[in-house]
């Protein structure tokens, strides 16, 4: 009984210590920490000293200049198209050069091998963008059928957009909510029915711009509630589907990890019977 009573006043004041002095509380200081901002590498600082450089050189095309920046706009990125594209050529020289030793083995395999790992990385950081804006459309894609059934039923007793929005808005995720904000903005500072389209455009989702369209007849004052209804049905189908094909492709996943286990099992197998074997002949010969 008395363990327990020393045992009980110690975590009490432990708990009471942890409220009253910050930083004695460990998990505290490690989600501090995790919050803090990475400091720059020196491998980064020589390359953003280097894109710094190369940035009044470059002269992009239009077409590619105005894709490239509303990328940046719609992902929250704040540089401009020529710096990310000098970044992105700054990171394949550095990453290029850092194969120069290969040059000490052969130089003509040495120089190609700097070229191609320079152009890789210039092309993987060209992309990275793309496979940002992807991973950003996935998040709000699984949020649609939620977010198209609580519209629906939020029209049953109000037709105010900007009051379903700000309402979702607060049980959203962050892709959606970021973008709802955005909308949000747009509609309060101009027309609403041009904020809803711009989101489309930002997203660039066909099942987002189904819900835009919902939305946009209902500012026109059109009644949408079987319309939002066949889109909670077809939402939800697309989703199992997409569930589906994900649960058919784990199987092909775990192909490697299966071929070592084979690997593993024989050769437990081999030992097992090489040791055998070996015990054997060292009794029949012994």
């Amino acid at each position: 009984m008395k363990w327990m009573i020393v045992l009980l006043i110690t975590l009490g004041t432990y708990f009471l210590l942890a409220s009253r002095f910050t930083g004695i509380y460990a998990p505290a200081r490690k989600a501090l920490r995790g919050r803090a901002p990475r400091p720059l590498t020196h491998l980064q600082v020589l390359q953003n000293q280097l894109a710094e450089k190369i940035t009044p050189s470059l002269n992009l095309d239009p077409i590619e200049k105005a894709q490239t920046e509303t990328l940046l706009q719609n992902l929250g990125h704040t540089e401009s198209p020529e710096l990310f594209q000098a970044r992105a050529m700054a990171k394949g020289i550095c990453m290029g050069l850092a194969c120069v030793v290969l040059l000490l083995v052969s130089v003509p395999f040495g120089l190609a091998a700097m070229l191609l790992v320079g152009v890789w990385f210039y092309r993987k950081d060209r992309k990275s963008l793309e496979m940002e804006l992807a991973i950003k459309r996935s998040a709000i894609e699984r949020e649609l059928p939620q977010f198209a059934s609580t519209i629906r039923q939020s029209l049953g007793t109000t037709r105010d957009i900007v009051a379903i929005l700000t309402s979702y808005r607060r049980v959203c995720g962050p892709a959606l909510a970021g973008e709802i904000d955005k909308t949000l903005n747009d509609m309060m500072t101009g027309n609403s029915e041009r904020a809803l389209k711009a989101l489309e455009c930002r997203v660039s989702s066909a099942k987002l711009g189904q819900l835009t369209r919902g939305l946009v007849a209902v500012l026109r004052g059109d009644d949408q509630k079987a319309y939002f209804d066949m889109l909670v049905s077809e939402y939800r189908k697309s989703q199992d589907e997409q569930v589906e094909r994900e649960l058919l492709q784990r199987p092909k996943k775990l192909t490697p990890y299966m071929a070592l286990l084979f690997f593993c099992l024989i050769l437990m197998l081999v030992s097992s019977l090489g040791a055998d074997l070996l015990n054997n002949i060292h009794q029949l010969f012994g």
